[in-house]
């Protein structure tokens, strides 16, 4: 499941396997909840393995500062 995932799911601009309670952070850009609804219900919910779903919806950026600054692990 974790390499169809990612592909098999339109609108995802990323997913991250993760620790925790979940197993995927899938990243969704819809326009809107009907959107995100679909989304969910025939795409995600679809898949076989997938037996439950949680959603947080972000309301506003409050700071984005861009990518991580990591150049400096490559040395």
């Amino acid at each position: 499941m974790t390499a169809a995932l990612p592909t098999s799911i339109s609108r995802t601009p990323s997913c991250y396997l993760v620790s925790g309670t979940s197993d995927f952070l899938v990243e969704a850009a819809i326009p809107d909840l009907g959107s995100y609804e679909q989304l969910l219900l025939a795409q995600i919910l679809a898949i076989p393995s997938v037996t439950e779903a949680q959603s947080t919806f972000a309301i506003r950026t409050i700071l984005s500062r861009g990518p991580l600054p990591l150049d400096h692990w490559r040395h």
